[in-house]
């Protein structure tokens, strides 16, 4: 310290988040960590990567060392050993992630590492998963003998960072340094950082040559000691980590208390001083603020801390109430000495915690804090010396009370009023609860719902003293520093709102001078989901922790906020609001308000602007996919047009847009300057177009949503059954808690039983209404449409499905809907008959291959009808314009297959096919549009009308039956016979996933999910159809069975008892109840089997509750088909968040790596339930056939489980499914999973390989790429992305040998809905490893997931494949390569269009790894644009720089050559990484071809080539001219041309081609003129299919693949244009059976 009071060391002004400034101190001090990705630390381990990837020297001079392993267990591991060696090292994790350390950490504190632990705290999973801040992890290991600290905020993160590598490398101590997960990890804030030059005075190297601290040490090491001492070390050897038994072992956990430990308290207390002589900045075991005088305390530890400081000054201020803050810094080890001190005397003591353990006699800080100040009573009250003379001693009244608080868990948010309520608490007057909780409600006191009302009356009446738990606040006080400036933003995940509040915060604390803090909230949920962002900036700092209510501005990049939040909530008097709006006026704007938030506006003084932000982001973003996130920069600049900080600040639109470009400078200069100057002209043009709406007056009436009142059921909810349990209730569900979130109260609902059991009924997702984050939406054309069924197979959010309806079915659809509108309907039910008639006439008559809609003909055809009335016209006339207001818009299209090709064999037999788009799930991703290469659907911007449209629609849609099963085009699905995908025209296939989830927009692992679903919904369904009917017929035989068999005991024969009983009877009813008991009386019965008939009996109520199981059930719903256990991650987090349940079926998340275990638990208890239904079934049928012997096989049902049962039975079992993404399945829980496939059990795994961890933010992964950039493996001067080879989750299932596989893509639904059924019917373990487009992360766009999945399996990078075991011992004849392209080439090729010199050319180019690539931004950073000047002859194509060896290479260049969107024709350098990972995947497809046994092939000679196209085109003249001499209508070409290709003169003749000797050949055709160019060929084997120049279909090369690939084509075929004839080679597997299936399309 100086002579002026300065300090050596002040820091430096920033404005930085947590996680950041735990990284700033770490990477200079710091040579190595290791960490696995957790929300919130996750950022943590990502600047960490950065840092290592930039090449960031530390102050040893070292580049940072990082690793990255597959899970938090491991990655403590992976610290220790660095550790080990000498290193200064650290670890970053969460939640989940610090209990899954937990032993690793105990062996740490054993060897006496030096390493921090830097936690992100976050609550633990308990009953339900949540992300956000939380205790639980932090206190999970106050055992392990780490020391623990917590910051309160960022300044606290970065000088207890620092400070605790001190206190560490003295103590011989691993340590922790908290801080609250989100709250302050990604809460930006002012700070001063520490400096390079600070940390290395401070901490110094860990090779340096220190004073050994302690006398136990000195003891190990002698005077000097290395500052980080090696435990691994070859030239120094010990063993570390050993075993010890009774001999030693408690000695050993002994002597580290008074050794180790016990110095701990005083080398901290030296490390904080030495660190305020150097900083000024003094930090202690315990931090007080304001004690001196304070009656009452508020302890705590985190972010709370600042809050209660201001809320105390507040109280201090206002009502004269003393109040003082103490802030637990140091929790281990506990600093009891300092504690009783602070808290001696007080009125009263609240203890604040951010937890709860229930089964506890405390929480863990006021635990600790009782039983310090009962040692204090212990020395008041001894009578010699003090049994504890560290501690303060306690007389007689000066014991506080003490009272405990829990708070803010999973981020709850704690407003000032909830620390205003703890200390009313504690008041004379107050209600003294010494247990309660902050900032919710068990009971309400005014309810919001009348049945509200009534289930609180239910809970209050079962524990009467339930509200004593919850504490409240008497007010709510506006504690924000004078001067400040707060904003609220509205915006939705993905769209740049996070960015925009950072840059806005940045720009002010640049600007200004000022204190800021910025920070997002937003769920689990992340792209597509609504979010808000808080903001404030002030002249002094800011204190205060909670979300803002009292806001100066809010900004809505949302337009549609008023749909689902309160945006005007909390904005002050006078305060400026800003919305998106595309309206042209704002005239339009206000009108688009409901009334009453216009009623709000104008009371307020409200000053309102609106911007098109998304129209300048299109106009200025050069890259598409940034559009959605730069609607938001536009916001930047409007902030500062319409609010008054400009003034305020006295600013000038020079000096604020050079600020904003600086700062934009700063967050996107790595992304090249054309990023940064779209952005600047986004922020220019929102500074400029914003626009005041000045004319405020109330509208005409809208429909709104009442607070207190009810709001309407919705509308895919009214047809669900009520279940009789009320836990599976989902009407009681939706009035409990669904409604609360229409309204977006979400956080007003009840701490009651049901939340507390954490469980969701099935397809509560069907409450929510996705309407409000689409800006567009498909709209179909239905005379473009040719019914190939891309659309509604690619949509991943089961929003446009396909449906087959019956003329007949439509009719009397319209007339039921028009009867429900109408009294007195006389004519159309008879009259639609003649409708029908005239209108497939009118169809007939105009179409003949499709290409035409219904309601092209409908008008003339109800013309006609009406024409036809005989004198009822005007009658006929009004009922068909009834008619005509029913059917509305609905539009349905006339396509070949399910219409003409249908009308062709049988008259009145075809089908009216339509598209509709579902509005409540539909989240306007557009790749529906993408897939259709038709025009049969268009984008089209949603308004008013078109959600008013589509509604009606989907409310006539619902009416509709499903598809008749006379327009199935699947002949046997178990078989996979026919087009599979169009199992989805079953409304109940379709409709067995429901969505209305949290998945992002396009997301790829909701396709894969609806296709499986459905596939195991389209399985079943026909299986427990059949097997109810069998039990029908079963109950009904064992029923007569039963009474046959008490008529027996009867003897009905003796004529003459019979005539006595009957003469006994004549006056009364004859029943034969009244003759037994008569015959009985007078000769006596054979007696009842009383066990038979109590067994039997019993059978037949077995049986008919299992019928009931099965149809009915408790739900109302019958017995759900499958089961699933869900690893957590993206698809449990899309597909559970709270209250949104997209399954029909049981459902459960445990943990992120054990969902393969919790299924084997599962399997096991399901399949006892399954048997004791077949063992039902068993008996009834030995029963009836007189074999049943209860004691004979007694043991045989004792025993009777899952792999007695036969085939027929496993069908019937739904199927436990266990689902995951590459995270949880390849990494962190692959020893899960390895079990599971090795146990036998058979388990379906569906893996969602993404190749990033993207529900954390896209880290790396072992399933990942080499070169792939990522959050973990950042592209720099020292590293370029990751550098490992992708790990095949495929190949490591194989090697079970018992596990059926298949590895597949979107791309191809065909070929992954055959391994679905394949593997759902293997009795065996089965792995389906599924390649999904992860859209943010991947960086394309929201319609590519279909396109990239094309690309990755083209390219080599993602090759499908089954492999089934049943086939064989052999592994070529199990391994099954097909659905990949040119299977005997290295490379796939394709044609690559260009524009030169204003012409179309086209080159054929081999399509590498890279060509995939560079599509993704995950790669781009590996690619380089070649001026064309640059060009020169030492550029390589790839492909072939890939063939060279390293000597040929050298002084070469790689490129692939690309276009842009002018179509020019560019070369693109492609970096080494790439290179290596090119030759990496290639190698990869050829191991699989050598295990496929696929070998590769010469090309076919050019005369070769002639001679084949001639006998093919003779032997379809041949077929042809069959088919006419059997009546059949065929056009012959007028002549046969072949091109003759250029051969040369040594050239031998052409051989003509033969049958073989296996039978008879004949080569396949097609009808090319008839084609429809839906793809299904080509994506099947376009080696055998491929276009003309006119998009037509033809055969390329009948031996381009095997038989059984034209036979599939031909049964997807949508138009039945393609016959497979018969194979020349019949030595092809099961190729009898092939030639059975092709027979019916020759």
């Amino acid at each position: 310290m100086g002579k002026n009071n300065t300090f050596k060391y002040p820091g430096k002004r920033v404005a930085l988040d947590g996680n950041t400034a735990a990284i700033m101190c770490e990477r200079e001090s710091t040579d190595a960590a290791g960490a696995y990705p957790i929300t919130p630390s996750t950022q943590m381990g990502e600047y960490w990567a950065e840092e290592a990837a930039k090449g960031h020297l530390n102050i040893s001079g070292r580049p940072l060392i990082f690793i990255e392993p597959e899970g938090e267990h491991a990655a403590a591991g992976v610290t220790a050993g660095l550790s080990m060696t000498g290193l200064r090292a650290a670890n970053f994790s969460s939640g989940q992630g610090i209990a899954y350390m937990h032993e690793s950490l105990y062996a740490a504190v054993g060897k006496r590492l030096t390493y921090i632990l830097n936690i992100g705290a976050r609550a633990m999973t308990k009953s339900t998963l949540n992300v956000h801040a939380g205790h639980d992890d932090y206190h999970a290991i106050d055992d392990t003998g780490f020391f623990q600290m917590f910051a309160k905020n960022a300044q606290h993160v970065a000088d207890l960072n620092i400070i605790a590598h001190k206190i560490a490398e003295l103590a011989l101590n691993p340590g922790i340094v908290a801080q609250d997960g989100f709250l302050t990890t990604h809460l930006i804030e002012s700070l001063m950082i520490p400096e390079r030059e600070l940390i290395e005075e401070f901490l110094g190297r860990p090779d340096d040559i220190i004073n050994t601290p302690t006398g136990a040490q000195k003891i190990i090491y002698g005077n000097k000691r290395r500052r980080i001492p090696e435990l691994w070390d070859v030239d120094n050897p010990v063993m570390a980590g050993i075993v010890q038994n009774q001999d030693a072992y408690m000695q050993s956990v002994a002597a580290q208390r008074p050794f180790f430990f016990d110095h701990i308290k005083d080398l901290a207390e030296d490390a904080f001083r030495d660190y305020y002589e150097l900083t000024g900045r003094k930090f202690s075991r315990v931090m007080t603020y304001k004690v001196e005088d304070a009656d009452y305390l508020i302890v705590g530890q985190g972010s709370v801390i600042p809050s209660a400081e201001v809320v105390a000054d507040y109280l201090r201020k206002t009502r004269k109430i003393k109040v003082g803050v103490v802030n637990l810094v140091m929790f281990r080890p506990f600093p009891a000495d300092l504690i009783t001190k602070v808290l001696k005397g007080r009125k009263g003591i609240v203890v604040l915690e951010r937890l709860d353990q229930p089964l506890a006699g405390d929480l863990p800080l006021i635990r600790e804090i009782r039983s310090a100040l009962n040692k204090a009573q212990e020395n008041g009250v001894a009578r010699k010396d003090k049994p504890y003379p560290e501690l303060e001693t306690y007389k007689q009244g000066e014991m506080p009370p003490l009272y405990s608080g829990s708070f803010g868990m999973g981020s709850r948010d704690l407003q000032p009023e909830g620390l205003i309520g703890a200390i009313e608490n504690m008041l004379p007057d107050g209600a003294h609860k010494r247990l309660f909780y902050l900032s919710i409600d068990f009971l309400r006191k005014n309810a919001f719902t009348p049945k509200q009302e009534i289930y609180q009356q239910t809970i209050k009446d079962a524990y009467p003293e339930i509200d004593k738990l919850s504490v409240r606040g008497s007010e709510n006080p506006n504690l924000m520093p004078e001067g400040a400036i707060t904003v609220r933003f509205h915006s939705v995940g993905g769209w740049g709102a996070i960015t925009t509040g950072k840059n806005l915060a940045m720009t002010l604390f640049d600007l200004l001078g000022y204190h800021i803090k910025a920070n997002p909230k937003y769920g689990s949920e992340k792209k597509g989901q609504p979010t808000t962002y808080y903001l404030s900036a002030a002249p002094e700092p800011i204190r205060i922790n909670c979300e803002y209510y009292y806001v100066d501005v809010v900004l809505s990049p949302d337009p549609n906020v008023f749909k689902h939040t309160n945006a005007l909530a909390g904005l002050k008097e006078g305060g400026v609001f800003i919305i998106q709006s595309d309206q042209e006026t704002p005239e339009q704007v206000w009108e688009s308000i409901p009334k009453n938030y216009q009623k709000i506006i104008i009371d307020r003084k409200i000053k309102i602007f609106y911007i098109d932000g998304f129209k300048i982001a299109r106009e200025e973003a050069t890259d598409p996919e940034l559009q959605l996130r730069m609607q938001g920069i536009a916001f930047q600049g409007a902030f500062f047009a319409a609010s008054p900080v400009m003034k305020q600040a006295g600013l000038n639109d020079k000096t604020l847009l050079k600020a904003i470009e600086d700062q934009l400078e700063h967050k996107f200069g790595s992304k090249g300057r054309r990023v940064v100057e779209d952005n600047l002209r986004v922020v220019k043009r929102g500074f400029t177009e914003v626009t005041e709406i000045k004319d405020k007056q109330i509208t005409e009436e809208k429909r709104k949503i009442s607070v207190n009142g009810e709001i309407s059921l919705p509308v895919m909810l009214k047809d669900a059954p009520q279940s009789k349990a009320p836990l599976t209730d989902v009407h009681r569900f939706w009035e409990q808690t669904g409604n609360f979130y229409a309204r977006g109260m979400g956080n007003d609902n009840i701490t009651d039983p049901f939340i507390g059991l954490s469980a969701m009924p099935a397809v509560s997702s069907l409450f929510r209404d996705m309407t409000g984050i689409r800006f567009e939406h498909p709209e179909f054309i239905p005379e473009n449409c040719t019914a190939c069924g891309s659309c509604y197979t690619v949509c991943p959010d089961t929003a446009i499905p396909g449906l087959v309806s019956d003329f007949g079915d439509v009719m009397d659809t319209v007339v039921k809907r028009v009867k429900k509108s109408h009294d007195k309907v006389e004519v159309l039910p008879k009259a639609v008959r003649t409708l029908e008639t005239k209108l497939r006439s009118l169809i007939n008559e105009n179409t003949n291959g499709g290409g035409a809609a219904m309601g092209d003909f409908l008008d003339e055809a109800i013309e006609q009808t009406v024409a036809s009335a005989n004198g009822n016209a005007a009658k006929y006339q009004e009922e068909f314009d009834w008619f005509k207001e029913e059917l509305g818009d609905f539009k349905f299209a006339i396509t070949k297959p399910y219409y003409n090709n249908l009308e062709k064999k049988n008259t009145n037999s075809g089908g009216l096919f339509s598209i509709t788009i579902n509005p409540y799930t539909c989240k306007g991703c557009n790749e529906c549009v993408a897939v259709c290469d038709d025009d049969a659907l268009r984008t089209v911007t949603q308004t008013d009308k078109s959600i008013e449209q589509l509604r009606k629609n989907w409310d006539f849609w619902t009416d509709l039956p499903t598809t008749p099963a006379k327009f199935s085009r699947i002949d046997d699905l178990e078989e996979k016979i026919g087009a599979l995908d169009t199992m989805l025209l079953n409304k109940a296939a379709y409709q067995s996933f429901v969505s209305g989830d949290g998945a992002c927009l396009g997301c790829s692992e909701k396709t894969v999910v609806h296709l499986f679903v459905a596939t195991v919904e389209s399985l079943m369904q026909p299986r427990i159809k059949k097997h109810v009917q069998y039990l029908d017929e079963l109950i009904s035989k064992l029923e007569s069975h039963v009474q046959m068999k008490l008529v027996k005991t009867i003897d009905v024969t003796d004529s003459d008892a019979i005539s006595q009983v009957i003469g006994e009877l004549k006056d009364a009813d004859l029943t034969m109840g009244a003759i037994s008991s008569r015959l009985e009386a007078l000769k006596g019965t054979h007696p009842v089997d009383q066990e038979w008939l109590r067994d039997t009996t019993r059978l037949l109520t077995q049986l008919k509750d299992l019928k009931w199981k099965y149809t009915e059930g408790t739900t109302g719903r019958g017995r759900s088909y499958m089961g699933m256990t869900n690893a957590t991650g993206c698809t449990s987090v899309w597909g559970s968040t709270y209250p949104f349940n997209p399954y029909p079926f049981p459902w459960a998340n445990h943990l992120f790596q054990d969902s393969p275990s919790l299924a084997m638990g599962i399997f096991e208890g399901h399949m006892a339930k399954m048997a004791e239904g077949f063992k039902a079934i068993r008996k009834a049928e030995l029963e009836l056939e007189g074999k049943y012997n209860k004691e004979e096989q007694r043991d045989f049902f004792t025993y009777f489980n899952w792999h007695q049962f036969t085939d027929e039975e496993w069908k019937l079992c739904p199927p436990v499914v266990a689902l995951g993404g590459d995270g949880a399945m390849y990494d962190i829980g692959f020893q899960n999973l390895s079990r599971a496939m090795a146990s036998g059990k058979p388990i379906k795994v569906i893996v969602v390989d993404t190749q990033v961890y993207s529900n954390t933010g896209g880290q790396a992964c072992t399933s990942g790429f080499i070169g792939q950039i990522s959050d973990m493996a950042q592209y720099g001067k020292a590293i370029q992305g990751k550098d490992e080879p992708r790990k095949e989750i495929g190949l490591i299932a194989m090697a079970h040998r018992n596990t059926y596989v298949m590895q597949g893509t979107i791309s191809n639904p065909t070929h992954m809905i055959e391994g679905f059924i394949d593997g759902l019917m293997a009795r065996r373990p089965a792995l389906f490893n599924l390649y999904t487009s992860c859209q943010p992360e991947h960086g394309i766009g929201d319609d590519k997931g279909h396109e990239q999945a094309k690309l990755a399996v083209e390219s080599r990078a993602y090759p499908v494949f089954k492999y089934d075991p049943e086939v064989s011992k052999k592994a070529a004849e199990c391994f099954d390569l097909s659905g990949n392209p040119a299977m005997d080439q290295d490379w796939p090729t394709y044609n690559l269009k260009y524009i030169q010199n204003g012409q179309e050319k086209s080159m054929e180019l081999k399509m590498t790894f890279a060509d995939f690539a560079l599509t993704e931004a995950r790669f781009r950073k590996h690619f380089r644009k070649a001026p064309r000047d640059s060009w020169n002859e030492n550029m390589v194509l790839l492909a072939d720089f890939l063939n060279m060896d390293a000597d040929e290479r050298e002084g070469k260049f790689p490129y692939i050559w690309a276009v842009d969107r002018k179509k020019t024709l560019s070369r693109v350098m492609v970096a080494e990484k790439i290179v290596e990972s090119c030759e990496e995947r290639r190698d990869f497809w050829i191991m699989l071809k050598d295990l496929a046994g696929v070998k590769d092939t010469p090309d076919e000679k050019s005369e070769d080539v002639e001679a084949r196209i001639r006998k093919e085109l003779v032997t379809k003249m041949a077929q042809k001219l069959m088919m006419m001499a059997e009546g059949g209508d065929v056009e012959l070409p007028d002549k046969i041309e072949v091109p003759a290709p250029q051969v040369s003169a040594e050239a031998p003749a052409a051989k003509e081609q033969t049958p073989t000797a296996n039978g008879e050949y004949m080569a396949p055709w097609l009808d090319t003129e008839d084609c429809s160019s839906c793809d299904e060929c080509i994506n099947l084997n376009p080696q055998i299919f491929a276009y003309n120049e006119n998009k037509k279909a033809y055969i390329k090369n009948p031996k381009g693949g095997p038989y059984s690939d034209i036979v599939r084509a031909a049964e997807k075929c949508t138009t039945q244009v393609i016959h497979p004839g018969l194979p020349a080679d019949k030595s092809e597997k099961d190729i009898e059976k092939w030639i059975k299936r092709g027979e019916k399309f020759n």
